[in-house]
């Protein structure tokens, strides 16, 4: 299964083909679209995929899964629980062989200080929470998304990063908070980037696509520890275009 993770801008409108193309170069078999705000972009991209998809609306934007197989389930947590200031949607897409994929997408609340990230940690905090039975029965499950987050591994040059992440380093004390991966990490997911290429995930960025130099969407694994084939930031040039992020991307045996 190839999985790709894509924060389109905004609803990506008047970029639904360009996104579609750096999608479609991908391969995917399951896509996460995030800031899918825009019905008909989320239509354009799901018929140039030949996908089926399903929207979940959150509090400042939306999430679309996208597959090239049946999705069986789908429960939007934001509009459940107050913990989220944005987006979680859980999903099962079940693949020909009857195999059945289990996901979480997620956008997690913005902005780089000490503060913001206390809040992204309560929302991961709930979304242990709600996958917390998966895990202690060891279900295989994916978490995906934006997490505006940036990683314990990265090694980050400020001065690289946009400006208003740069006064954020200057006002956390030359820092820049990376609790709400940690949790992620100390709760047993695997972060498929830095298991399978570790330079990649410790230097490369996916946001933004002017200045490259933060990694804050992630696929997690959890129960696929043998089964990672790979896993990539996709950085050809009309990515650089299409949004301001740079789609991620994983293959799972």
């Amino acid at each position: 299964m190839r999985i790709v993770s894509y924060n389109i801008l905004d609803g990506g409108e008047g970029r639904a083909d360009p996104i579609a193309e750096v999608l479609i170069a991908q391969r995917p078999d399951i896509v996460a679209l995030i800031e899918a705000d825009n019905a008909a972009v989320v239509a354009r991209v799901a018929s140039r995929l030949k996908m089926d998809s399903i929207t979940a609306v959150g509090h400042r934007h939306s999430v679309a899964v996208l597959s090239h197989w049946p999705i069986i389930e789908s429960v939007n947590h934001a509009m459940l629980r107050e913990e989220f200031s944005n987006c979680f949607l859980e999903a099962a897409v079940r693949d020909p062989l009857g195999a059945d994929w289990i996901l979480g997408l997620t956008h997690l609340h913005p902005h780089a200080r000490e503060a913001d990230d206390f809040i992204r940690m309560r929302e991961v905090s709930t979304i242990l929470a709600v996958f917390g039975e998966r895990r202690r029965e060891n279900i295989p499950h994916i978490l995906l998304g934006d997490f505006n987050a940036d990683s314990p591994i990265q090694q980050i040059d400020p001065a690289r990063c946009k400006p208003s992440t740069q006064k954020a380093w200057r006002d956390n004390g030359g820092h820049l908070p990376t609790g709400a991966v940690q949790s992620m990490l100390s709760a047993g997911y695997l972060d498929t980037l830095h298991e399978l290429n570790g330079e990649q995930a410790a230097r490369r960025g996916t946001f933004s696509t002017q200045y490259p130099e933060q990694r804050v969407d992630y696929i997690f694994a959890h129960g696929f520890e043998n089964q990672l084939r790979s896993a990539w930031i996709e950085h050809d040039r009309l990515a650089q275009f299409a949004s301001d992020h740079f789609p991620v991307g994983a293959e799972i045996q």
